[in-house]
């Protein structure tokens, strides 16, 4: 029988929907309570701001959240805070799924790195009974593999796609990464850090949520840049954009160009490079707004209340934060305090952003967020 990438991702991905389900129902049942674990999503849409969505406990595209995201109070239960193995080998299946679900051009090597990540996942959760038929799925696409490249060693394993840091930006035309901070940390005030919405989540907490990063793992190397001008690696890179604007989102154009280069192991970016990845990433779909940042499908640029606060050990550019998301943080300081005067909602905005300096630039962009 002829080998068929596309049918082998589906075969995997639809095996690991079926252990995850059982998964995170059992290592969530004290806080559930008989409930569906999908009610912690929508109770963590309802902590984001995020637009009102409906979870079946089979889509994989739901549990592949529940591994990656921090589930407010909760926090991440399926993972080492050590290692964060579970929220990297989650990180390759959204783009994975993300890939097959829009019929997106898949490989035999697509086929094996998507069945070796279920197998390192399912083993990460001692799951023996799904570790199988995964294992077989995972052997015959390295058969195919095997054959089509004329070898007989294996590819690359997974084990070496690790989390990778985005280097600095050395393109002089780009923008500059905020000044150094100095020695003293800055905190959000705690009052920044507790919803007003808290009876609505009552499983998660009253925590707002703050900025996590996308954590990077290698999807494909720096050839699939190159070969831009092609489908394939069109529909690669497209893939990859639309899941770090979901989990970061609102999020720059140029900070996701950045880490969707990373993701293909390139981690400096020259003018032409950025220009080209900035299209993909506005022909994705994606909604970029005037001040060029992506917002991505479940969140309503237009209604959005929410923020995410962060301190100063966080690598988070003020300049790079949405204007729109500045401007929530400080409607929501002027609710709890109206007579507060412009000069301290600037310090206590800036400080929610782990921000103490009043820089040329970080006075621009408060004006710009908060007289817009």
């Amino acid at each position: 029988m002829t080998f068929n990438p596309r049918g082998s991702v589906q075969d995997g991905l639809d095996l690991l929907a079926g252990r995850l389900n059982v998964i995170i129902a059992t290592r969530l049942s004290t806080s559930l309570q008989g409930l569906e674990w999908t009610v912690i999503l929508r109770e963590l849409d309802n902590a984001k701001g995020y637009v009102n969505m409906q979870y079946s406990p089979l889509d994989l595209q739901a549990q592949l959240r529940m591994l990656t995201e921090r589930l407010g109070g909760l926090g991440f239960p399926f993972d080492d805070p050590r290692t964060r193995i579970v929220s990297t080998l989650g990180g390759e299946l959204r783009i994975m799924r993300n890939r097959w679900a829009h019929g997106h051009e898949l490989n035999e090597l697509d086929a094996w790195r998507t069945h070796d990540f279920v197998v390192r996942l399912l083993e990460h959760f001692n799951d023996r009974e799904g570790l199988v038929p995964a294992e077989k799925l995972r052997l015959a696409a390295l058969e195919e593999v095997a054959r089509e490249s004329g070898v007989a060693s294996p590819p690359i394993s997974a084990d070496e796609f690790v989390p990778v840091a985005v280097a600095a930006e050395n393109d002089p035309a780009s923008e500059q990464s905020d000044p150094a901070p100095s020695d003293e940390e800055v905190a959000p005030d705690p009052s920044m850090l507790i919803r007003r919405n808290a009876a609505e989540t009552p499983r998660i907490g009253s925590e707002r949520s703050a900025f996590e990063a996308w954590t990077i793992v290698l999807v494909g190397d720096t050839s699939v840049l190159d070969d831009l001008p092609k489908k394939a690696a069109k529909e690669q890179v497209r893939a990859v954009a639309i899941e770090i604007a979901e989990f970061e989102g609102p999020i720059h154009i140029d900070r996701l160009a950045e880490l969707v280069a990373a993701s293909f192991g390139m981690n400096k970016l020259h003018s032409k490079r950025r220009g080209q990845l900035a299209r993909q990433i506005a022909a994705s779909g994606l909604n970029v707004d005037a001040d060029k940042f992506v917002w991505p499908d479940s969140i309503d640029a237009d209604t959005w209340a929410e923020f995410r606060p962060n301190g100063s050990d966080v690598e988070r550019p003020f300049t790079r934060i949405s204007p729109v998301e500045i401007r929530n943080a400080a409607r929501f300081i002027r609710e709890g305090n109206s007579a507060v005067s412009r000069a301290e909602l600037e310090a206590m905005t800036l400080q929610t952003f782990g921000r103490k300096r009043r820089t040329a630039q970080f006075v621009k962009h408060l004006a710009r967020a908060l007289d817009g």
